[in-house]
């Protein structure tokens, strides 16, 4: 059967515009539909926009502990337009390698609408019908509403609009203690906004590994945000010119009241209205399309990648998923299957948390435990020359005395943290880095620190004999 195109993409996020590019480069004829802004959430409502306005916030941070550093400085005033739109000016800025003009130039067909499946090889949008020899899914994540009772009635902000704020909020409410609640939730805080974050888990940071809470928890309370945790949200309501939301904890009711309400419970995937299931292809029970690890759905000529494909919802996972995608469609005879063993994420709090791999409660789960090395950031001497002494590395490790999982925080924990992941990737050992000539003073030493730490801990007192004994021949 002949097909209009070799692939139909649907969705130009971060793994849809991937996927496009890659194949019209390899010669592949490609439709891409998008029903919103090419770049998707990343680059008009999440990443970009996000780190442009934490980088003003971590900023005023740093100003107001100027005094620690000799200097005498003051945030006088903060122009929330100015920093909105400096956000805004970077996304105009990167925009255009996400254009349509762009992926026009590749080759690629960029067809605006909403796609829908008619059957395994076909795509309606709109009125017009295209049909693809394999057809990619990737239309992403959207934020998650809950059913609270009186959200609906009252107004409120998510990723989506809240970098269209004007003014700077007097106080904050931030349903969610998540990655986006605690990011924007700090950098509102740093800015000068009174901040209340609220989250029915027990603490913050489950996915990390233990050791993060504590320290994160005191860090934040320090800077003056008020955290209600193990609290049940029950209502939201409006309360004159602001918003109360109605919370309970152990069983006791509260309100809290602020000028503006950011909601951040959590993302949905964006696959309603699609055809998805028509088509037979299968959704887990919170709408997730079901791959095998080759990224293919139950229709095996439809592949999926980025955020509704989970289990990932970041922009890095969306372009290796992508590639997946990519090799598994052009060299069918060589398939490629997924590795999540050295995923990397980070929370842009400040300090930052960074993790790749297995968190110790994970490896125990697994039977993968063996031991760990914990190397306080305050070891380190370009911490201390900095000021960044709020932080650690630690590494768990599996059999072998191999890499398996590492965390760290700090304020470069982000940057730093990759080598982790090649570690774990590579099946490195804990001692791997002992002969890793670091330039000095840099942080990126810790891993030095830790090889040298993990060395010390296997040398037993047998081996000490028998060096002394070479030495004293």
């Amino acid at each position: 059967m002949k097909y209009e195109y070799h692939i139909v993409i649907i969705g130009a996020g971060s793994a849809g515009l991937v996927v496009a590019s890659g194949a019209a480069s390899m010669g592949a004829k490609v439709a891409l539909i998008e029903e919103d802004r090419m770049g998707g959430d990343c680059l008009n409502a999440g990443c970009v926009p996000s780190k442009s306005f934490l980088r003003s916030a971590h900023l005023a941070a740093e100003i107001r502990d100027a005094g620690r550093f000799g200097l005498s400085a003051r945030v006088d005033a903060v122009d929330a337009f100015r920093v909105m739109e400096r956000g805004r000016s970077v996304i105009r800025e990167i925009a255009p390698h996400d254009s349509v003009e762009r992926f026009t130039s590749l080759g690629v067909d960029v067809i605006p609408g909403r796609g829908r499946l008619a059957d395994r090889h076909t795509v309606r949008v709109g009125d017009r019908t295209i049909s693809g020899k394999y057809i990619v899914i990737a239309t992403g994540s959207e934020p998650a509403l809950p059913p609270i009772p009186g959200l609906a009635d009252v107004p409120f902000l998510t990723n989506k609009n809240i970098f269209d704020i004007r003014e700077l909020p007097k106080k904050l409410i931030v349903l969610g203690g998540g990655p986006i609640g605690l990011e924007l939730g700090q950098g509102f805080r740093h800015l000068g906004s009174e901040v209340e974050i609220i989250d029915m888990a027990p603490r913050l940071f489950p996915n990390d590994d233990a050791e993060v809470a504590p320290l994160l928890e005191t860090i934040i309370r320090g800077e003056g945000i008020t955290l209600n945790l193990s609290t049940a949200i029950r209502e939201v309501k409006k309360a004159g010119d602001g918003i109360t939301v109605v919370i309970e904890k152990d069983g006791a009711p509260r309100e809290v009241t602020g000028s503006h309400l950011l909601v951040s419970l959590g993302r949905k995937p964006v696959s309603g209205g699609m055809g998805l299931e028509e088509t037979g292809i299968r959704l887990d029970a919170r709408g997730y399309i079901a791959m095998n690890r080759f990224l293919q759905t139950s229709v095996k000529n439809v592949y999926a990648c980025g955020d509704i494909a989970g289990p990932y919802q970041f922009t890095h996972m969306a372009g290796y998923q992508a590639g997946v995608v990519l090799r598994n469609i052009i060299f069918p005879l060589y398939k490629s299957a997924v590795d999540y063993s050295a995923v990397p994420w980070t929370t842009y709090t400040r300090p930052e948390v960074a993790h790749a791999g297995h968190t110790e409660a994970r490896a125990r789960e697994l039977g993968l435990f063996v031991a760990s090395i914990m190397i306080e950031l305050r070891e380190n001497d370009r911490a201390r020359a900095e000021g960044d002494l709020d932080g650690f590395l630690k590494l768990v490790l599996g059999g072998k005395n191999r890499i398996i999982g590492a965390t760290m925080v700090g304020n470069k924990a982000g940057e730093i943290l990759p080598l982790a992941s090649m570690a774990i990737r590579h099946r490195m050992k804990a001692t791997a880095f002992m002969g890793q000539i670091f330039s000095y003073p840099t942080q990126a030493e810790i891993f030095k620190f830790a090889s040298l730490a993990a060395a010390k801990k296997s040398f037993r007192p047998w081996m000490k004999s028998i060096v002394k004994a070479v030495l004293l021949r």
